[in-house]
């Protein structure tokens, strides 16, 4: 692969940046474009002509973000990059090739163990697109299907249709040096059981190693959103939802996924690597318009760690002034390139792993993340709700470690409120 010399690299690169010493880092990158704003969608997602997406001066203005954000985290052991939105299959292919090479350079030469993903719509994806991604160092793929089923395909606001969602997965399988993984929305108004399951057993039957199956949430500030307030937006019921989260479970297994967080299933060892460091609390850089990032920087025993939004705003990010050699990145505020910043404490560390961790099918191991974070894992009151819980088969207690049973996953977001 060629690589693109970049002050970031010059400025974050050492011999321990690729040595074990280093502390893993995620990158991941907001292409906040796409062709129609998703009705469901709560994601930043700005519905734009292909023509007037500035495919290399959004490039351009990445990389001035990465060369600063490069230089206050240090070295660093680059596990995943992900490209997400909008749509990054919409981005020129050469353009995002010129982001993840800076990101290599940055973070020191890419290991052949480092994923690379990109989010990608069947309307803007075939077997030439995945051979580009391939090309520019890119090894793994998540399409959004969603459905196969016309109607449903439109209510959800999708572009393609069901025959275009299938092509667009076998292009990206029959693309040697692709990973393939494929989304799926269930407990849409009008959609058995039976219908969720006949889907997710033709989209994995087509050779994927991963899936994600998440029901239809109703988000606030979406289109949806706004027709449910109204009440003009036709809802599953929640038993079939719930019927239709089991069923896909045990349908999915029976093909040989292993069911390992809530939404999402893998084959042969495919985890999504990228979303697990989200869970399990590692830091992650976050580029481009409207990204969030968590990271902790300075040395050990006088570090700080933060979360950070970038401005929202496409205009506010590509300008030239202010630059990001003068941003203030402790402070977020409007008009600035940093939206949002927020100290992230102990406490709130410990708290926001037990929510995430506890989605994994492995569960977390408490008392470890508590030594990591300097905090007690056990408070009365978490011993006492976990007791609760574990009598009432909510939770499963292994020594340090806290696992929800998969029969117990319908119940997840009340039994992690509780041990919080």
């Amino acid at each position: 692969m060629q690589t693109i010399a970049t002050s970031a690299g010059n400025a974050a690169r050492s011999p321990t940046a690729e040595g074990a010493e280093a502390k893993k880092l995620s990158v991941y990158v907001h292409f906040p474009w796409c062709l129609q704003k998703c009705p469901y969608c709560d994601f930043l997602s700005i519905a734009t002509p292909p023509k007037c997406v500035p495919h290399d001066a959004y490039a351009s203005a990445v990389l001035r973000e990465l060369e600063r954000r490069a230089r206050d985290v240090g070295s660093r052991r680059l596990e995943t990059v992900f490209f997400g939105g909008g749509t990054p299959s919409l981005w020129k292919t050469t353009e995002l090739r010129r982001v993840l090479d800076g990101i290599f350079d940055a973070f020191g030469s890419p290991g052949a163990d480092v994923e690379v993903s990109v989010e990608c719509n069947p309307s803007s994806f075939d077997a030439d697109k995945a051979r580009e991604l391939v090309d520019a160092g890119v090894n793994r793929v998540s399409i959004g299907v969603q459905s196969l089923d016309a109607k449903r395909l439109e209510f959800l606001g999708r572009l393609h249709d069901a025959a275009g969602g299938l092509a667009a997965v076998e292009a990206a399988l029959r693309t040697d040096g692709l990973r393939v993984s494929a989304d799926l929305i269930f407990g849409v108004a009008g959609e058995s059981p039976e219908d969720a399951v006949r889907e997710a057993l033709r989209v994995a039957d087509l050779g994927v190693t991963h899936l994600s199956a998440y029901a239809l949430t109703i988000e606030p500030g979406t289109q949806f959103g706004a027709r449910a307030r109204k009440g003009r937006l036709p809802l599953l019921g929640e038993d079939l939802v719930a019927e239709s989260f089991t069923a896909v479970h045990e349908a999915l297994t029976s093909r040989g996924f292993e069911h390992y967080e809530v939404s999402n299933f893998a084959k042969g060892g495919h985890r999504a690597r990228h979303n697990l460091a989200y869970w399990l609390g590692d830091d992650y850089l976050g580029l481009g318009t409207g990204a969030w990032g968590t990271v902790e920087v300075g040395a050990k025993g006088a570090s700080e760690r933060f979360r950070y939004r970038n401005t929202t705003l496409p205009d506010r990010y590509l300008a030239t002034e202010p630059t990001w050699d003068t941003a203030d990145l402790r402070r977020g505020a409007p008009g600035e390139l940093v939206l949002e910043y927020e100290p992230i404490s102990g406490a709130t560390a410990f708290s926001e792993r037990l929510m995430l961790g506890l989605r994994l099918a492995d569960g977390l191991d408490v008392e470890s993340a508590a030594r990591d974070l300097g905090v007690d894992p056990w408070p009365i009151e978490r011993r006492r709700a976990v007791d609760r819980l574990e009598a009432r088969g909510r939770i499963r207690k292994d020594g340090p470690r806290l696992a929800i049973p998969h029969d117990a996953w319908l119940f997840a977001d009340g039994t992690i409120a509780e041990i919080i």
